[in-house]
């Protein structure tokens, strides 16, 4: 009984063990596939697959300033493996990020940046850069509320290269800044989300060796009879 009691705690304790120190991770989507290692995803957290797209939707990432605290930036960066499922190409990585601030008094501000690196895994040397950009200014508030949204994207255009599959680094950045009493700066990002598009080649499909002889037959016929009749 004892000799049981023990093996039990032994595989609950390992199951735990594996399962808090879980590795590499692969998600399949509709043509790509996803791989990146659980234990380096940062303040992005554990991302779902939904077709071809990644998404993130962090918790704690966020940068604040409250009153004269100057400067406070909060960064993390997250690697990803893309991979053709279909024999094809990637031909789109695009990036779309989200969130809400407060940028509340006269010398404050709030920010988002970074950049989505993409390298051709068949071409390490080869990389391409896009940066994150907001699509609209962090503008002043006359109150702490309502929080207000922000968008900021990237996205990187592969259709003339031939690469099946790439790494996407994701480097974030989050600044908020205030100078005096009673201002507030705050910034937090609560979804990312990594689209990618790809291209399958059109395969040429041969003529069974049946159609060529059935095809030479009609091309041999049709001169018989030209010859014959004078068609």
């Amino acid at each position: 009984m004892r000799s049981q009691i023990k093996q039990q705690i032994v595989f609950v304790f390992l199951t735990v063990w594996g399962v808090a120190n879980a590795g590499p991770v692969t998600v399949n989507g509709n043509t790509v596939s996803f791989t990146y290692d659980s234990n380096l995803l940062g303040l992005f957290g554990t991302p779902i697959v939904a077709g071809d797209s990644l998404f993130f939707t962090p918790t704690e990432f966020t940068a604040q300033s409250l009153g004269a605290a100057g400067l406070d930036l909060t960064n993390s960066t997250v690697n990803i493996q893309v991979s053709s499922l279909t024999g094809g190409y990637i031909s789109l990585v695009g990036l779309t990020e989200r969130g809400d601030f407060i940028n509340h008094g006269a010398f404050t501000s709030v920010n988002v940046g970074g950049e989505i690196r993409v390298t051709d895994l068949s071409a390490p040397l080869t990389e391409s850069i896009s940066s994150i950009t907001p699509t609209s200014a962090f503008a002043s508030q006359s109150s702490i509320f309502p929080l207000q949204d922000w968008v900021a994207v990237a996205g990187l255009d592969f259709s003339p290269a031939q690469t099946g599959s790439v790494n996407v680094t994701i480097q974030n950045i989050l600044a908020a800044f205030s100078s005096a009493a009673a201002e507030s700066a705050f910034i937090e990002k609560t979804g990312v989300i990594l689209a990618i598009a790809s291209i399958t080649p059109e395969v040429s499909v041969p003529l069974p060796a049946s159609a060529w002889l059935f095809g030479t037959a009609i091309m041999g016929g049709l001169a018989f009879c030209k010859k014959a009749y004078n068609f």
